[in-house]
């Protein structure tokens, strides 16, 4: 009876070790392909997207300058 219980110790350290080892692999791998997602969103909405608001500066955006 002693000698299975620390065999029976060894083995659900290394499975718990392996299990924890494979939730994290699967973490990272769900975090990259998020990311890359954004990426390609990000990609999408705004660099890739070329408006011309002004036809006097031909800038992307308008400027708006105030004088008090």
């Amino acid at each position: 009876m002693k000698n299975k219980s620390p065999q029976r110790l060894s083995i659900k350290k290394n499975d718990s070790i392996s299990n924890n080892f494979i939730l994290l692999l699967f973490s990272i791998i769900a975090l990259f392909f998020e990311s890359i997602i954004i990426i390609l969103s990000l990609f999408k909405k705004g660099i890739f997207k070329k408006e011309i608001l002004s036809k006097k500066t031909n800038l992307g955006f308008d400027l708006i300058i105030k004088r008090k």
